[in-house]
């Protein structure tokens, strides 16, 4: 980590975005585009949180992989030993950070980047189940953030066509990625909330031909940046692969 990449301490020793994997100058201008383009990002999702909401960010990350939905409030309030009177007061912090947001009742959890309960066509197997992540970033970062490997489909932007990509080495590598041609745009609008601000634009397509088309189809040209496949991989890892990066080393300490 030098001075000229930005990072936030989401806890003690474990900074995001982690720089360490960006090996490629896209992948680095990416994540620079990122941060300056999203005014408040690195505050709201790299802020360093209190203990307890450390805990139950943690815990409903660990439950929803585990589970292949969102966790109940309860369900979190067990596993992460805090009361359940308090869960909901902290996943409300939470939301405000963009890290979480709840249903309209604030009695579930509606998303935790990177899933969400609604169809976005960005379809990730993990552990046996099958999740909806919010955009092809997310899903690209999923394995590298449970140290387990996945299976993505999810249709190209332009043309529906289905890409399909596999992960290796625990989410540090492609096995595959179908048709060869394809490619991630990497759009940088933010405007408080990433769910419906860049994540419907954060897309795979099927080839760049495609996604030139789809950029001059647009009435302003959007900002951002078009990754090759493992350079997509590498940003995906740099957000959320330190999320669980403890929780992870102390399972593969302990054998598991």
């Amino acid at each position: 980590m030098i001075a000229s990449e930005p990072t936030g301490e989401i806890r003690p020793g474990i900074f995001r975005p982690d720089w360490s994997v960006a090996t490629s100058a896209a992948t680095r201008q990416a994540l620079h585009g990122r941060i300056a383009a999203r005014t408040g990002l690195l505050d709201r999702w790299c802020h360093r949180l209190e203990a307890d909401e450390d805990a139950v960010w943690r815990t409903t990350m660990q439950l929803y992989g585990v589970c292949g939905r969102p966790p109940e409030f309860g369900d979190i309030a067990v596993a992460s030993g805090i009361s359940p009177e308090r869960v909901p007061t902290i996943l409300r912090t939470l939301q405000s950070h963009d890290l979480v947001a709840l249903a309209p009742a604030c009695e579930q959890i509606r998303l935790a980047y990177p899933f969400t309960v609604a169809i976005t066509g960005h379809r990730v197997t993990l552990n046996g189940h099958t999740l909806h992540a919010l955009c092809a970033i997310d899903a690209l970062g999923v394995a590298d953030m449970y140290g387990a490997d996945v299976a993505i489909s999810s249709p190209c932007n332009r043309c529906a066509e289905t890409i399909h990509v596999k992960t290796a080495a625990k989410g540090r590598a492609l096995r595959s990625f179908s048709p060869p041609g394809a490619v991630v745009w990497y759009d940088f609008a933010y405007d408080g909330n990433a769910s419906t601000s860049c994540c419907p634009a954060i897309a795979f397509f099927c080839s760049d031909q495609h996604l030139q088309q789809w950029l001059e189809a647009r009435t302003a040209r959007p900002e951002g940046i078009r990754l090759t496949p493992d350079e997509a991989l590498e940003v995906g890892r740099a957000i959320f692969g330190p999320v669980l990066k403890r929780q992870l080393a102390n399972r593969n300490t302990a054998g598991y």
